[in-house]
């Protein structure tokens, strides 16, 4: 830790200790080092930076601009923002006139959303596009340029008293996997308590404040308004002066030439982006022979051994000596990585912390915060895949059957739930079964999800879940579906072929096998029906559950399966000229010819195209045909027909509308498509 940091945090840790913890005192400590980087964005290329004092100063103007039009209403207005340097000027702007900002869960459904906003008495909506949900809308790009006259000098409103006005409570969503509505309420002197976590952190490892060419940047990849993101990725790293950057999209190559261009130091994201980035370079590695696997595999062993020696210098050494894959991947300046919300795949904690890519698991819940990180020096202890010790200022509590209660002072304030109010007590049941081993807790599942078996011994699905590879599927599930005994149920894709179905079956029946008799899965059912929500980073049991009873979920057993011949079936040529457009994309995109590119050919089964290529062509016919993209693109557009008939449905590009004037919102690459391809932004939590 460098001198300036170690001051910096002394500082500003005193500040909170000595304040009446508010968001206003909040506000001014975090803003005082007007000269710092606050964050970066780019257009691919260039890089623009913007300062603490250059946002400070839009801050106060467009406040000044939202207590014009609509007052200190000391209520709650809803901030229905995707992830970008305006969402940091709305938040605080809203708060800073008198107002509560609720933060907009933009992956809930509309009725969930609208819901909560009946539930809270929502009058405004402040965003900055045409929404979806109910209530007056006040599009924040019109406030913008009103707030621009202030900025040029124009006089404010004499009346407002913002240190008089400044409110102290935001408000938030939990994931919503059972689709309750749960309203969490943070006050100032909550989010103080969260801030005050971080110094122990700070002290305990010296790669959470590690420069790399003189700066500490964060990824801005997790959503603003989950709690992880909100306050891992924003409240922690800013309220230290340090640097975020946006990212102009969430595609894959976005991603990585953000983290390259920016040189980007910690990186903050659920596991399925962990797992996907490692399923991808594994898959290359199989391309290349066993030779190649092979020599990955004892790379990665030499490395970590060296780091468990040489913890920091060893990370640095590790990146040189496997530089094949970390030119391709990150760079070497990542230097903290942080995961949770699910389950992390053993495999994928031990590749990146043997790639010098420092992977950390922690745990948290939008109701009560980040309460634990994994902060070992060693990859030896990190890939044992803790979550950690609960930091200063929380307790854990694991009762007769493992379940988790956290007592923590950072803990929300209160609780609304299905419109009434929950006060927090002292102890907060989490629902999650955990293990202690030497002071570390390690997350075994749910407890709802657990199935008493035959002899009454409990059974985690979770636990069994590991076990099994389904790469071929889209996603699938372990459960009790039936008393006593366990069920799968794999979701495939359309496109998917008989053998490759076949080999799938054997695999799964081989990998049953190898478990306990009493763990072992008893039914096993395919579908070709979602599983899971398109708003979900995970398959949520409750969900699946509902849609097989209500019949939206058709599961078809094992022994009576066959590819479905409807979805083979011969089809039309695409003729179109939507279709001719979108072929010379793919065509460019996979180096090839416009009529090499059959109209069902797999984008990367059958033209080669790895997943970089595949989300570059996405994204391009997304800016060909000018279709708004708030979050990542959709992955279940595969071929040439799926993407045509996507556009046409929706009516864009068609004979009767003009490219440039076609109406949408995401209807057609919906920002929350899941399939295992999709790199996605989540929540730290385990919430059903």
């Amino acid at each position: 830790m460098t001198k300036e940091i170690k001051e910096l945090i002394e500082y500003n840790c005193n500040a909170l200790k000595n304040s009446e913890g508010t968001y206003r005192e909040i506000f001014e400590v975090m803003f005082r080092l007007s000269d710092n980087v606050m964050y970066e964005t780019d257009d691919g290329y260039l890089v623009e930076k913007t300062t603490f004092g250059e946002a400070k100063e839009r801050i106060v103007a467009l406040s000044e601009i939202i207590f014009d039009k609509i007052g200190a209403t000391h209520e709650y207005v809803a901030l229905e923002m995707d992830n970008g340097p305006e969402w940091i000027i709305a938040f605080w702007a809203l708060l800073r006139s008198g107002n509560k900002p609720y933060l907009v869960n933009l992956r809930h459904p509309r009725e969930l959303s609208d819901g909560i906003l009946r539930t809270l008495k929502i009058k405004y909506i402040l965003g900055m596009r045409s929404t979806k949900l109910k209530g007056e809308f006040l599009d924040y790009n019109i406030l913008w340029k009103k707030a621009e006259k202030l900025l040029a000098g124009e006089a404010g409103n004499s009346a407002f008293d913002p240190e008089r006005e400044f409110e102290n409570e935001i408000a938030l969503s939990t994931s919503a996997t059972s689709l309750k509505e749960t309203i969490c309420f943070y006050s100032g002197e909550k989010m103080t308590n969260q801030l005050l976590n971080t110094k122990a952190v700070l002290k305990e490892n010296k790669r959470v404040s590690t420069f790399y060419n003189g700066e500490i940047k964060q990824l801005v990849f997790l959503p603003l308004y989950h709690i992880f993101g909100l306050v891992a990725v924003y409240f922690w790293f800013s309220y230290f002066g340090r640097t975020m950057v946006f990212m102009k999209d969430y595609s894959a190559e976005s991603i990585l030439t953000a983290v390259k261009l920016h040189e980007v130091t910690h990186i903050f994201a659920v596991p399925l982006f962990w797992n996907t980035i490692e399923k991808e370079i594994r898959k290359k590695l199989k391309e290349r022979g066993p030779k190649t696997e092979a020599k990955f595999e004892k790379g990665i062993k030499i490395c970590t051994t060296l780091q468990n020696i040489f913890p920091y210098a060893g990370a640095r050494w590790s990146k040189k000596i496997m530089h094949e894959v970390t030119d391709e991947l990150f760079g070497p300046s990542v230097l903290f990585c942080i995961t949770g919300g699910s389950y992390l795949h053993d495999s994928t904690l031990q590749m990146f912390n043997g790639l010098g890519y420092a992977l950390f698991n922690g745990y948290g819940m939008s109701e009560i915060g980040i309460t634990s990180v994994e902060l070992a020096a060693t990859p030896k202890k990190r890939n044992l895949n803790s979550i950690g010790r609960p930091f200063e200022g929380v307790q854990y509590r694991l009762n007769e059957n493992g379940v988790l209660s956290v007592k923590s002072a950072s803990a929300c304030s209160k609780r609304m739930v299905d419109g009434e109010i929950i006060p927090m007590d002292e102890w907060f049941e989490t629902g999650d079964i955990l293990e202690e081993k030497d002071g570390r807790y390690y997350v075994l599942g749910r407890l709802g999800d657990v199935v008493i078996g035959e002899n009454g011994e409990n059974i985690n699905p979770d636990v069994v879940e590991q076990v099994f590879d389904v790469h071929e599927a889209l996603n699938f599930s372990v459960l009790g579906l039936k008393k006593d005994i366990l069920s799968m149920v794999v979701s495939l894709p359309a496109e998917i072929t008989e053998e490759e179905v076949h080999t799938l079956m054997q695999r799964i029946i081989a990998e049953n096998g190898t478990l306990p008799l009493s763990h072992q899965v008893k039914e096993f059912y395919f579908t070709y029906d979602a599983i899971m929500p398109e708003t979900a980073i995970k398959v949520g049991r409750k969900y699946l559950l509902r849609g097989i009873e209500n019949g939206s979920i058709k599961l078809i057993p094992f022994a009576e399966f066959k590819v479905d011949l409807n979805l083979k079936e011969e089809k039309k040529p695409l003729t179109s000229e939507v279709a001719r457009k979108v072929r010379e994309i793919i065509a460019e995109g996979a180096g090839c010819k416009p009529e090499e590119v059959g109209d069902d050919d797999h984008l990367m089964n059958d033209l080669g195209c790895d997943s970089l290529t595949y989300y570059g062509i996405l994204m391009k016919v997304c800016n060909v045909f000018e279709i708004e993209v708030e979050g990542p693109v959709a992955g279940t557009y595969y071929t040439l027909r799926d993407i045509v008939e996507s556009l046409e449905a929706s009516n864009i590009g068609n004979a009767s509308a003009d490219f440039a004037g076609a109406e949408t919102e995401n209807e057609v690459f919906h920002e929350n498509k899941y399939t295992e391809e999709i790199i996605m932004p989540g929540e730290l939590g385990n919430e059903g």
